[in-house]
């Protein structure tokens, strides 16, 4: 097949699962966003489970159908919320497939930016529609395809620090774990990158302020994050008693307000978290933040050692691992989020077709790939998968780009 052809056909494939997506599954993680848009619209805490409230439209109530803490489970910093308002004003049905289908250009845009050929664009297009974790980003309709976009236009855009800090700092902005990248950009050699970040950074801190309240950041900074950076979605507080949840016709259906949706019992795991897999009971300080430091501050010290690379597509793998380890290092790391793999698929097929990669690397790096592209058989597994590709990409940036025969 031709490569445009193969493109095209991985771009229609992935827009039929989507729609599929949208017609048949609640997209929990799109619940989680619309409710914290409507409670916003109302004046309530998008923090709080407000599952008492009067919903929006014919729905019943602000609640998402699936938590059950007196947390809310929308973990993002408090203008995220503000984002969903318009759509949160539609009808579920409607929101999600207008969510879905932006998340889906936003992969499609990434794809034509971050890649310089046809073949580069083919490899990535058809590697996506073959990858598990995209499938499980649009079944639970989860907003890391943008998160995607903006990592790649950030790159595009190193050598142009504002326009560069500015997608970082955007991306940071929806998933604070993604500072994590910032000391590998700044090793590196992209200073002035991460100064423009940082200011786009304490922009949004004062945008925040202004929209939502010096209140609602102050829960956001001293409650709600230091809870998501232990716990992710679970917490403390307790779940809800019996009498406080919906009683539901159907125990196997969860939906919003009125819209109900099949529970699949039998899914593959999605956490892709090392401190969730390391206290999955008890979370502790040291699971939690030792392999973020751990992971960041390896991939910070081969970035330092490759500043001067002669070949950018080096540092180029540093950084596409850094963003792989945000993923898993946090404790709200799912599988998800490991879309931002998705731009090695075709740099290392450019550094393959140039000879430019041994065979051990390469081979590591293909196998690291096919199991993280699986569906999970067991919790666990996509963190071990995704940590194996970070090493193969540590293998590949330390190789010289000398060619080497194959």
């Amino acid at each position: 097949m031709r490569r445009p052809g193969a493109a095209l056909a991985a771009i229609a494939f992935a827009a039929v699962a989507g729609a599929g997506f949208v017609a048949g599954s609640l997209q929990q993680d799109f619940a989680a966003y619309f409710v914290a848009g409507a409670a916003r619209a109302r004046g309530l805490d998008p923090y709080v489970n407000q599952v008492a409230a009067p919903g929006p439209g014919a729905d019943a109530r602000v609640w998402d159908g699936v938590s059950i803490f007196r947390h809310s489970r929308f973990l993002y910093p408090p203008l995220s919320a503000d984002l969903f308002r318009p759509l949160a004003a539609l009808p579920y049905t409607t929101a999600k497939a207008l969510f879905t289908a932006a998340m889906l250009a936003a992969w499609i845009a990434a794809g034509l930016v971050g890649t310089d050929d046809r073949r580069g664009r083919a490899v990535y297009f058809v590697a996506s529609a073959l990858f598990f974790p995209f499938h499980r980003h649009l079944e639970r309709g989860q907003i890391d395809l943008l998160i995607l976009l903006l990592l790649v236009l950030a790159w595009r855009a190193r050598e142009r620090p504002f326009a560069a800090g500015a997608a970082l700092a955007a991306a940071a902005a929806i998933k604070p774990a993604l500072v994590g990248i910032l000391p590998v950009l700044w090793a590196g050699g992209r200073g002035r990158v991460v100064l423009a970040a940082g200011g786009a950074g304490l922009a949004l801190v004062g945008l925040t302020a202004l929209v939502d309240g010096p209140s609602r950041l102050r829960e956001y900074a001293g409650d709600v994050l230091p809870r998501v950076s232990l716990y992710g979605e679970g917490g403390t507080d307790g779940p809800l008693g019996e009498n406080e949840l919906p009683a539901e016709d159907d125990p196997g259906e969860i939906g919003v307000g009125k819209t109900r949706y099949h529970i699949d019992s039998d899914e593959p795991p999605a956490v892709a978290s090392w401190p969730r897999l390391l206290a999955p009971e008890a979370p502790s300080l040291p699971a939690a933040r030792l392999p973020f430091i751990l992971g960041l501050g390896a991939l910070t010290t081969l970035a330092w050692r490759r500043r001067r690379a002669g070949d950018p597509r080096q540092q180029a793998l540093l950084y596409w691992a850094a963003a792989i380890a945000c993923v898993i290092t946090s404790p709200a790391g799912w599988v998800m989020g490991l879309v931002v793999a998705l731009p090695l698929a075709p740099l290392v097929a450019e550094l393959w077709t140039e000879r430019r990669l041994a065979r051990g690397p390469a081979a590591l790096g293909a196998a690291a790939w096919v199991a993280l592209a699986v569906p999970q058989p067991f919790a666990g597994w996509a963190a071990m998968a995704a940590t194996a590709l970070i090493g193969a990409a540590v293998v590949m940036a330390e190789t010289q780009p000398a060619a080497v025969p194959t």
